[in-house]
């Protein structure tokens, strides 16, 4: 596992914190104190395990703001992700771990929980992680301390130390039982146990008086109980005639009520709840009979009530003839329009054809305009050349206005088309413009696609949450599945265990095929467990993914639906119909188009005619001018017309033409007309054929049209609406009704699906009662009764019969009451018979003077009883026997625990003893040999080699010179080397096996000089070019610096909340001057002067201490061990060959729970045992992963998503 990059959302005080990029090799943080590398350490740590309460109360809230958590960029052989954990859940929540792929997928912590290869919290403090306070730890201990604990390190110390259970247990065994004369719990017991014994015995003998007198109290119990058995039986004897004398008149009284009874017995017997189930089908009879009538009553309510809705059956079968109607509404509107345009230009045309009569005739002076032909033609010869010029300028003139006339004519047609396709349009609010029609048809599909994929988005929805609660209920395995599994696993199990525990094995030589079939199922039902269980999660998580991305979609939906509809204009009404409208007016406007295009031609050609008025105009004027010169010769008023001249000569032309105008227009208001009245006779004929006539409005109403309308049409018009309604509002009044009309169809519908289902619930009522009926006659059959009154009288009689055996039942309880449980009724038979009931008197005295006799004797006894049993209770109240025979069992008890558990204790050190030897043969020489390489190249070769006796718990170094020397005769700067040796030799037995973590390293170089810090620098470069990352975090510029000359990955910790960067000054090194360097450790050497030369420490190796022979007690049972036959050692061991031994299931962590430091929790020796054994069970069981991830990766930078190779 190798981390490329880091970011921090907010932790301390970091936000926003991003380092990317970072090494897989060697990547050194440089800052100064309180620049926040520890962190930046710590989140490395809280990602990986979780906000433990400790880095939560220290690190947490962030004092900028911010997420609490941040990411790491994490590459693990080929797969690369980015593992997020934010703790915003609570203060509890150690943080929620997000794995994001390259390719986007995300799921939980499984990624991260493999790249960590179930390395736990203490053992990465313990083996990867190593700060400043544990060599500030290291230097406070005293030698023999600091060695002791250097040698914990190569026994495989990563939770708790093997070494120290063992001296645990020893301790704990020797304070139980110790050969060398010194006090211990079994001996102390033992020695009590003794003492009591013999306390015991002296008492015994103190107690035969004792036993004397309570051989005679039994004799006189015996006969006691023999006078008061006698006792009993008098007092028996004597109750037995008491009670028959006081049973005397219920005795009586009973005999008289068995002879009524005789009397009444015989006859057919009833149900005891004959009557009353009588009365409650009667009852029910009434009650369905009167919820029958009240549905009754209800139905001819509803049938009264459909039958005054007066629904208009021909108004409802016209139907779609009114709508057709309604669809011509706009077109009738457009007649009329068109209609009151015509006979306005017909009365203006009248207007000045009689105004153009009057004009001519006063301007000739002719008041007769009749007369004006009867002028001279003579008088106009002279005039001819001028007439004919005017005559030919006024053709041109009035030609000219034709044209412009027709012309006006014929735009003012296709105006009227125009406007007749888009007052629909109008109608419904529409936009006249075509490409405005265009854009909002296109709007208002837009706007149907995007609500028909917001339907679709939702349904989507809905489906996906419906899956997702089916995924939540799978996430449970069901009850028979998870039952086949654990039979299947309990099966397998006891299969194995027979197997492996019974000497003689039910399955004979197919055993160990037998127990292979059992390790294979269990394996199988654990194996099938845990992918149906993951399974179900992936499936849960990915509907959940869906879901976020549908309600992404949705909520985009939602987002350009209201744009859309912010552009449409505000109407009401569903979107369908307003799309439906808006294409068919689009379509009307189309249609329009080459309409329009003519009309705009129209247009241009009126221009032009007008143009072409205005010239024939001037050229008239011209001709005007001569005329006037010429007329005036003649003698004629200068101020004479021409125009009325040149119409005498044209003789009426003009008038002729503007009465021919006019009767064109009536005859075209004539045609609208006769339109109009056509349609208002079709509106007027449905009115009348569906009898929804509309009465007329008043007189005022109809003032204003006869108004508008004049002549013979105006006067029908006025006619017309005096007897008939206004035809809009008569249409208006049969769309209403038809629409009243379906309300009440439906209405009447509805009516009668009700009465139906009353209908149905007054049948279910009579068959109710029907069925009734048949049961009370079957009862009165059942009694043999014919009628009701004859099965009441025979339910009288019986209840009679009742009554008497109620009381002949209270006086036998009386009775029995009184006999008890003193004697059987058919005693009493015999007493209370009629010839011996008179002799009870007799008997009663007879059997008290029997009872007094035997109480005397009974007494007697009694007295000499008490006076043995107080001479007894003398002796019993001396309780020393029983106090020494308790104190005795306790000891006892205590002696038999205080065995078990030094046998206990015995069998766990001889099986702590033989991991310990294992390890120490196989696997710590195997760590000792990688740590004596490190140490030499730490040392420069002075110290070559770190090993450890067999039979000794000490760790010796070997120097240059050969000698070996214990740990504590060691400077403290060696010792620095030597515990960094075996950490990083620790770390390469993990990665052997592996568990590839990086490793993070605080400071720890602080305490070495120059020299030893740069060859240690060297060192953890090359140790890291062997595959290993290695985070360093120091506060020391020189020794950054010199990372930085090894091509490391050197980065200064970034400023932090708006403080300026400290500015530190180069150190300069002197070579030659060493006493420079600020080093209180380490002392300059002195001048060559050979001293006597002490003696070397010669390691005084003890003699191996004679085990203790366990079985020489005698509670110890002798195991006898077979050994196998003993092989010589290999010469070399392969690293990679481990020997793996069982599973075991102490490395299944849960990431989401905090992490506790090992050191604060207590140390239990039985529990030491399971932790070292599952971790070296864990590191055999990725031995062969962990050979295919050692080796060194290239590094590479991280540019976004791509990898590129990484530059010096």
């Amino acid at each position: 596992m190798k981390i490329t990059d880091l970011e921090i959302d907010g932790f301390g005080v970091w936000n926003n914190l991003k380092l990317t990029g970072l090494s897989r090799r060697v990547t050194a943080f440089y800052g100064p104190n309180e620049a926040g590398k520890t962190t930046v350490m710590q989140f490395m740590r809280s990602v990986l395990y979780g906000m433990s309460p400790e880095r939560r109360k220290k690190y947490l809230p962030p004092l900028d703001g911010g997420n609490p958590g941040g990411t790491l960029g994490i590459v693990e052989g080929d797969l690369r992700f980015r593992a997020t954990r934010i703790a915003d859940r609570g203060p509890e929540d150690v943080g929620r771990v997000v794995c994001t792929t390259s390719d986007g997928a995300t799921g939980g912590d499984r990624l991260l929980r493999e790249s960590l290869g179930d390395v736990d919290e203490p053992t990465f403090t313990n083996v990867f992680a190593v700060g400043l306070d544990e060599i500030h730890e290291l230097g406070s201990l005293s030698g023999s301390k600091a060695a002791e604990w250097i040698y914990r390190l190569t026994s495989g110390l990563d939770r708790v130390s093997l070494y120290d259970v063992i001296q645990e247990l020893r301790a704990n065994r020797h304070a139980l039982l110790n050969d060398e004369g010194q006090s211990s719990r079994i001996v102390s017991l033992t020695t009590q146990r003794d003492r009591f014994r013999a306390e015991v015995d002296r008492l015994r003998e103190q107690n035969r008086l004792w036993s004397q007198l309570a051989v005679k109290i039994k004799e006189l119990d015996d006969q006691i109980i023999a006078v008061e058995t006698q006792v009993r039986k008098a007092e028996h004897h004597a109750r037995t005639i008491e009670i028959a004398v006081g049973l005397k008149p219920n005795w009586r009284k009973r005999e008289k009520l068995d002879e009524q009874l005789m009397h009444l017995s015989g006859r057919v017997t009833l149900p005891a709840d004959a009557i009353e189930r009588l009365n409650a089908i009667n009852a029910d009879v009434e009650k369905h009979q009167r919820q029958s009538d009240v549905l009754q009553g209800q139905r001819h309510q509803l049938r009264d009530e459909a039958e005054r809705l007066g629904i208009n059956e021909l108004l409802v079968r016209n139907a779609q003839r009114i709508d057709a109607l309604g669809e011509q509404r706009d077109w009738l509107q457009s007649l009329e329009r068109q209609q009151d345009e015509l006979e306005r230009e017909a009365k203006s045309y009248e207007t000045r054809f009689a105004a153009e009569q009057k004009r001519l005739a006063e301007a000739l002076g002719v008041k007769d305009a009749s007369r004006l032909t009867e002028l001279n033609e003579s008088d106009f010869e002279a005039l001819q050349p001028q007439i004919d010029a005017l005559r030919l300028a006024q053709k041109r003139l009035e030609q000219a206005q034709r044209d412009v006339d027709l012309l006006t004519e014929s735009e003012r047609s296709f105006r009227t088309q125009i406007e007749t396709a888009i007052v629909g349009g109008e109608s419904h609010g529409l936009p006249m413009d075509l490409q405005e029609a265009s854009n909002l048809v296109a709007r208002l599909r837009k706007r149907l696609a995007v609500e028909q994929r917001l339907d679709m988005a939702r349904q989507h929805e809905v489906e996906l949450e419906q899956q997702s609660h089916d995924l939540l209920d799978d996430q449970v395995m069901p009850l028979w599945l998870f039952g086949w599994l654990l039979a299947t696993f309990v099966l397998g199990a006891l299969m194995l265990g027979v197997w492996a525990l019974v000497p003689e094995s039910p399955f004979g030589k197919y055993g160990g095929l037998v127990a292979l079939v059992g390790i294979g199922g269990a394996a199988f039902a654990w194996v099938f467990k845990y992918f149906a269980d993951d399974a179900a999660a992936e499936k849960l998580d990915a509907c959940q993914r869906q879901m976020e991305v549908v309600g992404k979609q949705i909520a985009d939906a939602e987002r350009e639906k209201q744009q859309v509809d912010a552009e449409l204009p505000m109407t009401d009404g569903s979107v369908v119909l307003r799309m439906q409208a808006a294409e068919r007016h689009l379509a009307e406007l189309e249609n329009v188009l080459p309409v329009e295009a003519q009309r705009k031609q129209a247009g241009g050609e009126v221009a032009n005619a007008e143009t072409r008025f205005k010239q024939a105009q001037r050229e008239r004027d011209a001709v005007l001018a001569t005329w006037k010169s010429k007329i005036a010769a003649l003698g004629l008023p200068g101020d004479l017309d021409p125009q009325l001249l040149l119409s005498v000569t044209d003789r009426y032309g003009q008038l002729a033409d503007l009465e021919a105008r006019a009767r064109h227009r009536r005859e075209d208001a004539a045609a609208r007309q006769r339109e109009h009245e056509t349609l208002l006779r079709r509106i007027r004929d449905l009115a009348e054929e569906v009898g929804c006539v509309l009465k007329p409005k008043a007189a005022n109403d109809n003032k204003a049209k006869q108004d508008v309308n004049r002549d013979a049409l105006a006067d029908r018009n006025n006619q017309a609406t005096e007897v008939l309604a206004n035809p809009l509002d008569q249409l208006d009044h049969l769309l209403t009704e038809r629409r009243r009309q379906l309300g009440d169809v439906q209405r009447r519908e509805d009516l009668a699906t009700k009465a139906k289902e009353l209908k149905a619930e007054e049948g279910k009522h009579l068959q109710t009662i029907a069925g009734l009926k048949r049961r009370r006659a079957a009862m009165f059959q059942a009694g043999g009764c014919e009628d009701e009154q004859e099965y009441r009288m025979m339910a009288a009689d019986q209840h009679q019969h009742a009554l008497l055996t109620q009381q002949r039942d209270a006086v036998s309880r009386e009775i029995i009451a009184a006999i008890g449980r003193h004697e059987p009724e058919e005693i009493f038979n015999g007493l209370l018979a009629p010839d011996s009931i008179g002799t009870l008197d007799q008997l009663w005295e007879r059997a008290t003077a029997d009872l007094d006799a035997a109480g005397n004797r009974l007494k007697e006894l009694a007295e000499q009883r008490g006076s043995h049993t107080r001479e007894q209770s003398e002796l019993a109240k001396d309780r020393s026997l029983a106090e020494r025979q308790l104190d005795l069992s306790v000891v006892e008890k205590q002696l038999e625990e205080a065995k078990a558990d030094w046998r206990r204790h015995a069998t766990v050190n001889r099986v702590l003893e033989r991991i310990r030897a294992d390890y120490e043969a196989h696997r710590q020489p195997e760590t000792l040999a990688e740590a004596s390489r490190y140490m030499a190249k730490f040392t420069n070769g002075q110290y070559k080699r770190i090993w450890t006796p067999l039979s000794n718990d000490i760790l010796l170094v070997d120097n240059a010179a050969g000698e070996s020397l214990p740990v504590d005769v060691l400077s403290r700067g060696t010792r620095e080397q030597l515990f960094l040796s075996v950490r990083m030799a620790l770390v390469a037995n993990f990665a052997r096996r592996g568990v590839n973590v990086p490793m993070v390293l605080d400071d720890v170089l602080v305490n070495f000089d120059i020299e030893r810090t740069r060859r240690a620098a060297e060192v953890l470069s090359e140790f890291a070019a062997g595959g290993h990352q290695l985070f360093l975090f120091t506060c020391h510029e020189h020794m950054w610096e010199m990372f930085r000359k090894l091509d490391g990955d050197c980065r200064r910790i970034p400023v932090r909340r708006g403080q300026p960067e400290p500015f530190v000054a180069p150190v300069i090194v002197a070579e030659p001057e060493p006493a420079v360097l600020e080093e209180p450790i380490i002392a300059p050497p002195k001048p060559k002067k050979k001293p006597l030369k002490k003696p070397r420490p010669v390691v005084a190796v003890p003699a191996p201490v004679p085990a203790l022979d366990l079985y020489d007690y005698p509670f110890i049972e002798r195991i006898i061990e077979e050994r196998p036959t003993p092989k010589p050692a290999p010469i070399a061991v392969a690293p990679a060959v481990i020997e793996a031994e069982a599973p075991s299931e102490f490395h299944e962590y849960s990431f989401d729970l905090p992490a506790h430091d090992y050191r604060d929790e207590p140390t239990e020796g039985e529990g030491a045992l399971a932790f070292i054994v599952s971790a070296d069970d864990a590191l055999g069981r990725r031995a062969e992963q962990g050979s295919r991830r050692h080796h060194a990766v290239p590094n590479y930078l991280r540019r976004g998503d791509h990898l590129e190779p990484r530059r010096a």
